[in-house]
């Protein structure tokens, strides 16, 4: 990473401050840090290799140096735009910028594992943690937390995978910038910010809906357990699956693990 030159370009951007690192442990933990130093809206940590980056139901994300993206990104929602049922509009809103950018910039055929991974060719290139802290029932901030395999070798051994994965120039056929990438993907993230409680949000999360029309099984933080055919997502961004007797349920987004059924 040269910091020159990132740091150039990312400040054309209507973006808050600009915090790019060779290393940190966590760029998730870095953004809370500033948040409690008085961070500005939209404001952004990079770093070019993170060793202990924040997973979900606590895994780690390590990024070896210049391989992959890993950046926090910190949002101070008005009072009252978020409310608890459309909070899960929070966990759409990374996954639909990468995954446009994906598609649009790169032609890859990007998915939306629900609620927050995005996979190319079935397999993952990207994922999301949200960290959301409140005041009552308004949001008082957000770090949305991205890591995207970048590079062919920045993809982890298969032993130390949870679910196929991929890296971007691999499925390219081709070598990414990262730098390009990230721009994108932050011009994506203002737009769908802007628009995050719109009907136009919704119906492009579900356009981008992995898996719909297919069986899945999932798993819920508290193990509770729900199987189904993929319908879509509902207009809090919660996945609506229909069961096998055609009843409809709605689960919300959380530390939830989802798979495809196996019919084999």
């Amino acid at each position: 990473m040269e910091i020159t030159d990132w740091k150039d370009r990312l400040s054309q951007l209507p973006i808050g401050d600009i915090y790019l690192y060779p290393e940190v442990n966590s760029t998730n933990l870095v953004a809370e840090e500033k948040i409690k130093a008085g961070a500005p809206p939209f404001s952004l940590v990079v770093a070019d290799y993170q060793t202990n980056g924040k997973g979900r139901q606590g895994r780690s994300w390590i990024t070896r140096a210049g391989k992959a993206l890993a950046l926090s990104w910190i949002l101070y929602p008005e009072p009252g735009r978020l409310q608890p049922e459309t909070l899960g509009m929070l966990s759409g809103l990374a996954p639909v910028a990468v995954a446009e950018v994906l598609r649009e910039q790169y032609a890859l055929p990007a998915e939306i594992k629900w609620p927050n991974d995005v996979l190319v060719e079935g397999k993952k290139a990207a994922g999301v943690l949200v960290d959301v802290r409140w005041n009552g029932c308004d949001v008082t901030d957000v770090v949305l937390g991205i890591g995207v395999n970048v590079a062919r070798d920045s993809v982890p051994p298969s032993e130390d995978l949870n679910f196929p994965a991929i890296s971007l120039d691999e499925a390219a056929g081709k070598e990414i910038s990262r730098l390009d990438l990230l721009v994108q993907i932050m011009k994506s993230l203002l737009k769908w910010y802007s628009r995050l409680v719109e009907p136009s949000f919704i119906q492009t999360w579900d356009s981008m809906l992995a898996f719909k029309g297919q069986q899945v099984k999932l798993t819920t933080e508290r193990g509770m357990r729900g199987q189904g055919k993929v319908a879509g997502i509902s207009d809090d961004g919660s996945l609506i699956l229909i069961s096998e007797a055609g009843n409809e349920t709605e689960y919300h987004a959380g530390e939830i693990q989802l798979r495809l059924v196996d019919r084999s």
